[in-house]
């Protein structure tokens, strides 16, 4: 269909590694969002290798989600710098299959939900910068880094995005988990955004499910949102099953469909 933005997905939808993936899921998505999450777990020179070769064959491209295990803000240096090593052996990695972007989180505390957050926010942010400025040393241009919005109020780690010309992931599947106003924090954000991660919130409270858990007239709006700013980054159906993907492209086609001609 004739839409700005790329479709994606991860390449965690089937079981099997990276490439076996990209391969299944090539004519149903554009993109892939390639899942670094162990630092410990990276594929080897192969399996890069093989990632190069089907974007060379089919046009596909990819965004890189960097290892979750990496906190970038800690007020632990050694772990600090063992996370920015832990980023940037993953782009180092990814080189073969040149990644389009590359998305980190940047925690408010330790991790994702840790209750245990800074007290004083601009030694936070001082860190942050710190390694956030040590990830761009590696190579990557700043438009080409995402921070990921996580659980907290991103108008916290906002400053250092714009000073250092950074982009934005914007996962409006977990914003709606934290009960936030995901479509304004679109709206705001837009601009500078390079991949929007959608998914949906089951019933039991899990999160990452299919869009037919994401409700429709929200969905409506969205889509419409993008076609009116003229997104062009990625939209990720960031969904870890097979049937939550079939459902969901099921709805985005039925949503695009639905848009006037």
């Amino acid at each position: 269909m004739n839409v700005p933005f790329r479709l994606g997905t991860t390449s965690f939808i089937h079981p099997g590694g990276w490439a076996f993936n990209v391969e299944r899921l090539a004519g149903r998505v554009e993109d892939v969002e390639i899942l670094f999450f162990e630092s410990d777990g990276l594929p080897g020179a192969d399996e890069a290798r093989h990632l190069a070769e089907h974007k060379a064959r089919t046009g596909i491209t990819y965004s890189l989600h960097t290892p979750l295990d990496a906190s970038l803000a800690s007020a632990n240096e050694s772990r600090r710098q063992a996370s920015v090593s832990s980023v940037r052996r993953a782009l180092e990695v990814a080189i073969p299959f040149r990644p389009e972007v590359a998305i980190v989180h940047v925690y408010l505390g330790e991790h994702e939900h840790d209750p245990n957050i800074p007290s004083d926010l601009d030694a936070w942010r001082a860190r942050a910068r710190l390694s956030l400025e040590s990830i761009l040393a590696s190579g990557i241009a700043p438009r080409d880094l995402c921070v990921e919005v996580l659980d907290y109020d991103f108008a916290l780690i906002e400053p250092v995005i714009v000073d250092l010309g950074l982009s934005v992931a914007l996962d409006v599947g977990h914003l709606v988990r934290d009960g936030a106003d995901e479509l304004a924090l679109l709206r705001r954000h837009l601009h500078r955004t390079r991949v929007i991660q959608w998914h949906g919130l089951d019933p039991m409270g899990r999160d990452h499910r299919g869009l037919q858990y994401y409700p429709r007239d929200r969905a409506r709006m969205l889509i419409d949102t993008l076609f009116a700013e003229g997104y062009d980054g990625v939209l990720t159906l960031e969904v870890f099953r097979e049937a939550d993907l079939d459902v969901s492209l099921a709805i985005v086609t039925s949503l695009l469909e639905d848009r006037p001609s």
